[in-house]
């Protein structure tokens, strides 16, 4: 007997969007498509469960806005006898107001199952499954998500579903996050996760596990949203997982190396490329250039930004040392002054003492002009 369930997490129904200003009401209106979106794509691929793995709601108030219109959705999955397992995440834990929400929304959606915050088994014996799942409670918790598991196998398939974050290389140890080790231990054959907005397999010991990701475009941050897995299970064990886009916008970040773009026309040109009605674009500038290489970024956004939905330039490039025009700053100023003290001392110097003021020049106009710093 085969099975297939359709993961997804970090919905995040509700959520305001002020980052996006004038927009954020749009991708409010958006985040509920996708979600209407996503519940089609179940149906259509009449699989045999649903998986919520947290964040289903931006926040317990947010939410109260939000569950008539995720039990309406939700409910069109019992209306077809898909059941549906979803736990709390960190934004509309299992605790405090997030308590009476899950049972406002549990009461109103038919083969709904709301895991709590120990760790529960929910039996689906016409399917030979055992979902076992765990909700956040508010506040760190020193646990792991997976506590709890290995369970006794019951049934032919045992998957499980969590919110948290896996340990990673990158980023500093804490208590509570999930080992690739623990991972491995839980003995379920699909482990669905949710809290990263992005889509990323996490797999360990012979245990299938992934991050479905946001499947609508929630942070700038986090390029890889949108989507949506599908995942096929031949045997115990014997898992297949595709992502299937379900997102209508998504972020597309660029670095431009400004010093050998070939001049400020060469930069507009490469990131209308790139632009479109529903991209996010997150562009940054970088490297060390001359003042006729210099691109004009408030011209830039003008002239770019009616053709993405979201664009964000950071400019972390920087003049290059010897580049920097003393008649262009007057002398009655801060950068005018800063600007001809440092040539002078420029001029008073040689081997790496010149080099270091040269760059000490360059860095400080970057700093006075209001630009970030190269690390």
């Amino acid at each position: 007997m085969m099975l297939r369930l359709l993961h997804t997490s970090d919905v995040h129904l509700g959520a305001t969007f002020h980052v996006l200003g004038e927009r954020g009401l749009e991708q409010r209106r958006q985040v509920r498509e996708t979600f209407a979106r996503v519940i089609a794509l179940a149906l259509e691929e009449r699989v045999d469960a649903v998986l919520i793995a947290g964040d289903l709601f931006d926040s317990p108030t947010a939410g109260r806005a939000e569950v008539a219109f995720a039990a309406e959705h939700l409910g069109r999955l019992g209306a077809a006898g898909i059941p549906t397992c979803v736990v709390g995440g960190n934004h509309d834990p299992m605790s405090g107001p997030g308590a009476s929400l899950w049972r406002e929304l549990g009461a109103r959606a038919a083969h709904l199952t709301v895991f709590g915050p120990a760790p529960e088994a929910r039996a689906f014996p016409e399917r030979d499954l055992v979902v076992v799942g765990r909700s956040v409670v508010s506040g760190p918790s020193p646990e792991s998500p997976l506590a709890g598991l290995p369970v006794d196998r019951r049934a032919r398939y045992l998957v499980a579903v969590a919110h948290g974050t896996v340990e990673r290389p990158d980023v500093p140890a804490r208590a509570g996050q999930i080992t690739a080790a623990a991972i491995a231990a839980s003995g379920v054959d699909y482990l669905a996760l949710g809290d990263w907005h992005s889509a990323r397999e996490v797999s360990s010991g012979g245990v299938t596990a992934w991050y479905s990701g946001a499947p609508e475009m929630i942070d700038l941050d986090e390029p890889e949203s949108g989507t949506v897995c599908l995942v096929t299970l031949r045997a115990p064990g014997e898992v297949e997982v595709a992502r299937r886009q379900v997102g209508r916008r998504r972020v597309v970040r660029v670095t431009v190396d400004v010093a050998t773009a070939g001049g400020a026309e060469a930069v507009a040109r490469g990131l209308r490329a790139h632009a479109a009605p529903d991209v996010a674009l997150v562009v940054t500038l970088r490297g060390l250039v001359g003042l006729r290489d210099r691109v004009d970024v408030e011209r830039l956004r003008e002239d770019l930004a009616p053709e993405c939905f979201r664009l964000e330039i950071r400019d972390e490039s920087h003049l290059r040392p010897g580049a920097v025009d003393a008649s262009q700053y007057p002398d009655g100023t801060v950068i005018g002054r800063f600007v001809r003290q440092m040539q002078a001392a420029i001029a008073s110097r040689e081997g790496e003492a010149r080099e270091v003021a040269e760059e000490a020049l360059a860095y400080g106009v970057a700093l006075l002009e209001g630009r970030e710093v190269l690390s």
